[in-house]
C-alpha cells in the first residue's frame, strides 16, 4: 500500500462529492476534512489491506476500486466493499483484533482514518463522520438480514 501525496485536493473533493458516505457533509466540511491531511493510499490488485487477527484501529473508506473481505480461518468470503463503502470499522471501534482480512480486487484508492485522525477533526465533522459510519453499518445489517431471509 502506497500513500498518495500527488492527488490534488480538488480531485479528492470531486471524489468525495460523488460518494453517498459524505452526503450529510457540507462543502465546507469536505474541505475541512481534506485540510486535516487525512491519508489517501493506493493499493494494487491483490494487495492485502489488513490481516485477520492483527490489532490496528484503522478505518478505511473506499474512494475507488473494490476490496474483498475474507475470513481465512474459516476459508470464506464475507463480501465486497466498493466505492463509498468502508471497511475495518470493527477494529476501529473496538480497537481489538481484526475479524477478517481485506484484499484489493482491483487497483483501489482508500481514505485512511485512525483514532488520532478522528480526534484531530473538528467536533461537528467528527460527529458527522460517526453518524455516517453508524448509517453505513445499519445499512449493511439490513442487507445481511435480507440475504438471510432469502436463504431461509
Amino acid at each position: 500500500m502506497k500513500q498518495v501525496d500527488n492527488v490534488s485536493n480538488l480531485k479528492l473533493l470531486e471524489i468525495l462529492n460523488r460518494l453517498d458516505f459524505f452526503k450529510q457533509f457540507s462543502l465546507d466540511d469536505r474541505h475541512a476534512l481534506l485540510e486535516d491531511k487525512l491519508q489517501v493510499f493506493f493499493c494494487k490488485k491483490g494487495f492485502r489491506v489488513f490481516r485477520e487477527g492483527e490489532i490496528d484501529a484503522t478505518f478505511y473508506l473506499v474512494l475507488s476500486g473494490r476490496v474483498r473481505i475474507v475470513q481465512r480461518k474459516l476459508n470464506r468470503t464475507l463480501g465486497e466493499v466498493k466505492a463509498g463503502q468502508f471497511l475495518g470499522e470493527g477494529a476501529f471501534i473496538t480497537q481489538g483484533p481484526r475479524s477478517a482480512s481485506g484484499v484489493a480486487l482491483e487497483d483501489t484508492l482508500l481514505l485512511r482514518i485512525d483514532i488520532e485522525a478522528l480526534r484531530s477533526l473538528a467536533p461537528a465533522i467528527r460527529e458527522k463522520l460517526k453518524d455516517a459510519i453508524i448509517a453505513g453499518m445499519a445499512k449493511r445489517i439490513g442487507e445481511l438480514n435480507e440475504r438471510l431471509q432469502s436463504v431461509l
